[in-house]
């Protein structure tokens, strides 16, 4: 007797950062890649660039209560590394901040 193909929702989530400019949409993007070579059958994850922005999507195919979760945790996983990323990004942009006793002294002559 042959198993019956399940045939359960399917479902789709799509993470989009507007803004980004093309370098680090493409540089978030491939920091996520890594994780895509683990996921099981049943989860596709893609990333791309469309002009500024990151998009990643995530589809769940024969969708269940595991699955589900399985969804979330996987979309909670990108965005901490999305924001990790990003944050890191931001304390390398700031200009070093100087402090009144490490400028260098004129010596008076």
């Amino acid at each position: 007797m042959q198993r019956s193909r399940r045939h359960g929702a399917e479902i789709h989530a799509e993470i989009r950062i507007h803004g980004l400019g093309p370098a680090l949409a493409e540089a978030a993007a491939r920091s996520i890649r890594p994780d895509d070579r683990e996921a099981p059958p049943w989860l596709r994850i893609e990333e791309k660039t469309e002009g500024d922005d990151l998009v990643v999507t995530v589809d769940i195919v024969d969708a269940d209560a595991a699955r589900l979760g399985s969804l979330r945790n996987t979309v909670d996983e990108i965005l901490s590394v999305l924001y990790a990323l990003l944050r890191s990004l931001e304390e390398a942009a700031k200009p070093l901040k100087t402090g009144e006793g490490s400028r260098p002294q004129a010596r008076g002559g």
